[in-house]
């Protein structure tokens, strides 16, 4: 049987896209629907479906997600919200099997933060932080227990330094991605490019750090005509 088949209705048409060779599953965490049908924010995505991973798309701003509203109705509060698809997606064996990875963006990085240290998930693997302010959860950064990737742009020299220190605080494996460009406030040409392939690269070495063939090569967002190769990063490793 397909696994939409098993899905709970309101899911299937709520954030979900599994493609049928999907090994792993990406909650993709955001503040409101306005980041979540940004041009830039959809290709990082078309990106993971491309590469054989399944999303699920949150938004932390009340009013924008039936699904929780309906598991916890008038729920407010960001930890309430994320703890109630942990708790949904615990009980779904069609994605249980699954591998899965945590990814803030923006305005949603602290809450994500917040998630993988006090909600238990199983089938946690790893962390992905996209820009916002992981530097202002130091406590909870050294909670955490999954490896993590922070990216952000490098134009900013204030920015880039408290991420730096916000990455000595994680105990567990992690990695600073530092592209060389402008991510925000507003993104320079190429920079979700290089967001995408940092994440999937991070993603293919921390999903499946046992498969030898993952390592291929990315596969670009059908029909996008834009690569994802081509634009460095600065890796700064702790581990």
């Amino acid at each position: 049987m397909d696994d939409l088949q098993v899905l709970d209705p309101a899911v299937r048409l709520h954030g979900l896209q599994l493609p049928a060779d999907a090994r792993a599953l990406v909650i993709v965490v955001q503040f409101d629907a306005r980041s979540r049908q940004h041009h830039g924010h959809r290709f990082v995505l078309d990106v993971l479906h491309a590469n054989g991973l399944a999303t699920l798309s949150v938004t932390l701003h009340p009013g924008e997600d039936t699904l929780l509203e309906e598991a916890r109705p008038g729920m407010v509060q960001t930890k309430h919200r994320l703890r109630a698809v942990f708790d949904w997606l615990a009980g779904q064996p069609a994605l249980g099997s699954r591998p899965v990875a945590l990814l803030g963006v923006g305005e949603a990085v602290r809450g994500c933060i917040a998630a993988a240290v006090r909600f238990r998930l199983p089938g946690l693997r790893t962390v992905v932080l996209l820009d916002g302010r992981p530097y202002q959860s130091l406590q909870l950064l050294a909670r955490l227990s999954q490896p993590t990737l922070m990216v952000v742009g490098a134009c900013d020299a204030r920015t880039v330094n408290l991420h730096r220190a916000a990455l000595r605080h994680i105990s567990a494996p992690s990695r600073l991605d530092l592209l060389p460009m402008a991510t925000r406030p507003v993104a320079t040409p190429g920079a979700h490019q290089a967001i995408a392939h940092a994440t999937m690269d991070w993603l293919q070495k921390t999903l499946w750090p046992q498969d030898p063939h993952v390592r291929a090569g990315l596969r670009p967002a059908a029909g996008s005509g834009m690569a994802t190769r081509g634009h460095s990063s600065v890796g700064v490793v702790r581990s």
